[in-house]
């Protein structure tokens, strides 16, 4: 087929024509010569069966006569006749009574089968004549005896071979006469098409001004000035879409300048990374953050040129999902960068991952400046806290003395009962003003911590049942004073969550508060119960509702439900904000149902299954959520028991040093005070007082380098320490309980009382080694209790958990112990032996 292929039309025309002419000339002579042979053996057989019977006719008296002469007359002219090749005649018995051979009959032709009524045809070959017919006829039935006569069929194929050769030799030139006409028309058939398959190839090279002319009056001639018709068109297709070629190209060269402009002058690094982890594009800003060389890094792999955790980000979509990962990174210089990686997957026309691509950014300025946010809160904390703490309590104070002392001696005068009304009204709205006030200090803070991720978060077992309990006993007064009632509609079995107990309290607490606030129908339904993977907490009261259209705006900040007309709503409007932050941080949601008129629910979820691997944040060291039994002033009487106990107030803040003062000694305590750290450890040394207050930020000498010099020294280091800090949420590891400001008369006392109470509890002695390592001058004053050396390993592994008491160290071991994993340890006093100071 090959070969066919590469032949021109005249070849192949030919070729056809000579493999049809052949076949049909074979079977036509093969056709004509069958023909003819069984034609001539037909007539061969005839003419002998002719001759038979006129022999037989002729010679039946002959033969009965046996006149053997005539016989041999009469058979001998018949040899002149064509085609006869032997006669001879026998008698009834068999015997040759006349014959034509030369000298004596063939032995072949004695046993001939004869018939009496018929004629018998046999072909047989006879020598010398080689293939013969031979016809019997009977002679009167077979009593005078049979006639043969042989036909020489050698004759009839001789004719058969000259008539083939004549008709090959006719059909040889009448072959060649119409190969020669079909060449002619052959031509004349291919010239046009040359020219077309010519004018094809030039189109083909995009040759549009080749022309075509074929004068045929055919179908070929309609086909050329169809092909020209459509080079035409071709043409100007060619024309416009080179055109547009050249504009998209343009149009692309300035994309692709347009785009290549934007990475390199992107203020973020770009790193993209293909399939295998190669480097395909990496932009002048990535090169800047890492301080790389500027030259082709295309085919690097990632590891070789960037830190281990831009490899990691790149591992961590390696499997091209949609997910992204994030990371802090360092960067050159010093610098904070944050890096966020995604897999780069096309939908069309089927999903395909290209590889990930990682966005740099330099946070530097960022964390600055989140950092001057953090001091800006703690400043403002502290400078609004404290004065907040003087005025809400020398308020609570006057309003106290004014009730207990002033307002009794005035009661029978008539004159002054409006005046007491009014004073009485008066400072009723400077304490709630002041208690709205730093209500909203609060909440600003303790949302701002959230929003910046400072808040620390106790996680735990928590039941969510104990939850709505404690928030019910909670708000108890509140929903009392109304005369409403709070139902708990708890399912039985549920599990406990993993969360901050006391933050999820404080959502629970705050949609009580709220639903008391505008509500005057009980009963108020608190409930959980279990939805699928998590576990949905309601609050459903009677109120007048919430319109569709505010359902949403109740959870953003400082924005409040209410008729502005008729009444402003109270509180600051960051509660519900404060509860969505606290939710979507436990991995839940919140949310508010409603219709106007028949009251409102609040719902939101908490995951039943919390990953247990978020580390708890709680602080052992901080008793300030411990509920501890109430102790009583007789029970916490002084190192001399005739007398009160002593307390040492240290704040830099004279008006708060005056306020906790007065509200100490009304109390019975006897009081001393300090504006500075250096004061507070002088005065400590020399008053050893059974309690001191302790305020974080002052200058000089800060709250926590005091507290840790009056841990250091052997004179103080058993005093109990009571923070009293403007830092609301912070750490109070420093300190034996932490109270935020402004400080509530009620919890000061409970809580002095709790660290009085809890001073003795604890005076074991332990020793982180034996005694051949330490210097034991004065440790017995130092302890009342029992002394033990063990080994630092023998502590962690058997006494750690349950110790409650003080910690010696030897000098010597100071540098190798675990010294930063004791201080966590509650109840654990520390003290290095010997040269403990203050330095």
């Amino acid at each position: 087929m090959a070969q066919i292929k590469g032949m021109s039309i005249f070849l192949k025309t030919g070729l056809l024509a000579f493999c049809l002419f052949g076949c049909i000339s074979i079977l036509t002579s093969a056709l004509a010569a069958y023909t003819l042979y069984n034609r001539l053996t037909s007539e061969y057989t005839s003419k002998g069966a002719a001759i038979a019977t006129a022999v037989a006719s002729a010679s039946h008296e002959i033969l009965l006569g046996r006149d053997a002469v005539t016989a041999q007359s009469l058979i001998d002219q018949y040899l002149a006749i064509q085609g006869v090749a032997y006669v001879f005649v026998i008698d009834s018995d068999g015997e040759i009574v006349a014959h034509t051979f030369v000298p004596e009959v063939p032995e072949v032709l004695r046993p001939l089968q004869t018939s009496k009524h018929r004629q018998v045809v046999t072909e047989l070959t006879v020598a010398p004549f080689g293939r013969v017919i031979d016809i019997c006829a009977p002679v009167l039935t077979g009593v005078a005896g049979y006639v043969h006569v042989g036909m020489d069929k050698e004759l009839v194929v001789g004719y058969f071979w000259k008539t083939i050769f004549d008709m090959q030799v006719l059909l040889f030139f009448t072959f060649w006469a119409c190969v020669g006409i079909l060449y002619l028309v052959t031509r004349r058939i291919s010239r046009p098409l040359d020219q077309l398959t010519e004018y094809a190839r030039r189109l083909a090279a995009h040759d549009f001004n080749a022309t075509i002319n074929i004068q045929t009056k055919d179908e070929l001639n309609l086909l050329g000035r169809a092909m020209q018709s459509m080079g035409q068109e071709l043409s100007l297709l060619f024309t416009e879409m080179n055109s547009e070629v050249d504009k998209a190209t343009g149009e692309l060269r300035d994309h692709m300048a347009y785009l290549s402009a934007i990475l390199d002058n992107l203020a973020d690094g770009l790193l993209v990374v293909s399939v295998a982890g190669e480097i395909t594009v990496i932009n002048p800003a990535m090169r800047e953050l890492f301080q790389l060389p500027d030259k082709d890094y295309r085919g690097e792999t990632v590891g070789d040129i960037f830190p281990s955790e831009v490899q990691e980000l790149v591992s961590g979509v390696g499997n091209c999902s949609l997910d992204t990962a994030s990371a802090e990174l360092a960067l050159s210089k010093g610098r904070i960068g944050k890096a966020i990686s995604s897999s780069i997957v096309i939908a069309e026309p089927s999903s395909q991952c290209l590889g990930t691509v990682v966005l740099v950014r330099d946070i530097t300025k960022e964390k600055e400046l989140d950092q001057l946010k953090t001091d800006f809160i703690s400043t403002v904390s502290h400078e609004l806290r404290t004065p907040m703490t003087s005025v809400l309590g020398f308020s609570k104070i006057i309003r106290k003395k004014l009730e207990q002392m002033i307002f009794p001696l005035l009661a029978g005068r008539s004159s002054v009962s409006k005046p007491i009304e009014q004073v009485r009204g008066n400072m009723n709205i400077i304490v709630a003003e002041a208690e709205r006030l730093t209500e909203l200090i609060n909440d600003v803070l303790d949302i701002a911590r959230m929003e910046a991720g400072e808040v620390k978060w106790r996680d735990s077992e928590v039941s969510m049942a104990e939850v709505l309990r404690q928030s019910r006993n909670s708000t108890k007064g509140f929903w009392q004073a109304k005369g409403l009632e709070v139902v708990l509609d708890i399912e039985e079995g549920l599990p406990p969550v993993h969360g901050d107990s006391g933050r999820l309290v404080q959502v629970v607490v705050n949609l009580l508060s709220n639903a008391i606030k505008f509500t005057d129908v009980s009963p108020i339904v608190c409930g959980v119960r279990a939805d699928g993977d998590f576990q949905e907490v309601f609050v459903k009261d009677n109120g007048a509702g919430i319109s569709s259209a505010d359902l949403e705006m109740v959870f953003t900040k400082f924005k409040q439900v209410g008729d502005t007309l008729t009444g402003k709503p109270e509180g600051t409007g960051l509660g519900l904000p404060i509860c969505r932050q606290i939710v979507e941080r436990h991995g839940g949601r919140i949310w508010a149902e409603s219709d106007p008129g028949q009251g409102s629910s609040f719902h939101f979820l908490i995951p039943s299954g919390q990953d247990r691997s978020v580390r708890s944040l709680e602080n052992k060291q901080c008793l300030g959520s411990v509920f501890a039994p109430k102790v009583f002033l007789e029970e916490v009487k002084g190192e001399n028991s005739d007398e009160a106990p002593l307390i040492l107030v240290v704040d830099d803040e004279v008006a708060l040093v005056r306020f906790l003062s007065e509200v100490f000694e009304e109390n019975g305590f006897r009081v001393s005070s300090a504006t500075s750290g250096e004061d507070a450890v002088r005065l400590a040394q020399e008053l050893s007082p059974d309690l001191i207050t302790m305020d974080i930020m002052m200058p000089l000498m800060d709250g926590r380098e005091a507290i840790r010099c009056l841990r250091s020294l052997p004179e103080t280091w058993r005093i109990p320490v009571l923070v009293i800090t403007a830092l609301s949420g912070a750490p109070c590891d420093c300190g034996d309980m932490a109270l935020t400001k402004p400080v509530d008369e009620n919890n000061l006392l409970e809580a002095a009382r709790v660290l009085l109470g809890k001073r003795n509890a604890c005076k074991s002695c332990l020793v982180l080694g034996d005694d051949s390592e330490c210097d034991l001058e004065g440790l017995s004053e130092l302890c009342t209790g029992d002394i033990a050396f063990v080994s630092e390993k023998e502590f962690w592994e058997n006494r750690a958990e349950d110790f409650c008491g003080t910690v010696f160290i030897p000098a010597g071991k100071y540098r190798t112990i675990e010294f930063e994993r004791l201080t966590k340890l509650s109840g654990v006093s520390i003290v290095i032996l010997p040269g403990n100071n203050c330095e």
